[in-house]
């Protein structure tokens, strides 16, 4: 579970200590606080590790120094390896297989221009031997009169490309 406590809390505050002890009291919890200051604001983040399933979520949002509260549930812990038994989350996708122990590189056009550009990232990515891209078909700017890619249109050449080149 964690506790997100309101921007700028003073560790010396009545707010905090109130909040603190009460979450200190909490049995077979432990505490690990961790501290992000921003140019502007401090953030305090409390994690509560232990079996918080039975506890109240309400008794915690409702502690003087606390803004927000998020039960770590076992869809996102899933998403981690938190013991050795942990079942393997993997994939596999145009013979590429996806998982913790694979890194693969993302590398691509930002916007795509034209279809010479798409075919010569993805030869280049074959050279190196990279089996994944990404490519932009439309890229928003701040000026609209700025390239902003080719969107529908250029979709063949972007999914079909792969085919030919290796890359996925």
């Amino acid at each position: 579970m964690l506790a997100i406590l309101h921007p700028n809390t003073d560790e010396n505050s009545d707010d905090y200590r109130t909040t603190f002890q009460f979450l200190e009291e909490l049995q077979d919890i432990q505490l690990q606080t961790h501290v992000v200051q921003g140019e502007q604001q401090k953030l305090t983040e409390i994690y509560l590790v232990g079996d918080t399933k039975k506890l109240n979520i309400e008794d915690i949002a409702s502690l003087p120094a606390v803004e927000k509260v998020i039960r770590i549930s076992h869809e996102f812990r899933i998403l981690g390896k938190h013991a050795p038994e942990s079942p393997s989350l993997d994939f596999e996708y145009n013979g590429v297989r996806f998982n913790q122990d694979s890194f693969h590189l993302f590398a691509g056009l930002c916007a795509v221009d034209r279809k010479g550009n798409v075919e010569g990232m993805m030869k280049c990515l074959q050279q190196f031997g990279q089996q994944c891209t990404r490519m932009g078909a439309y890229k928003p700017r701040t000026n609209p009169y700025s390239f902003q890619g080719h969107g529908l249109d250029c979709l063949p050449y972007v999914l079909n490309l792969p085919e030919n080149t290796g890359s996925g």
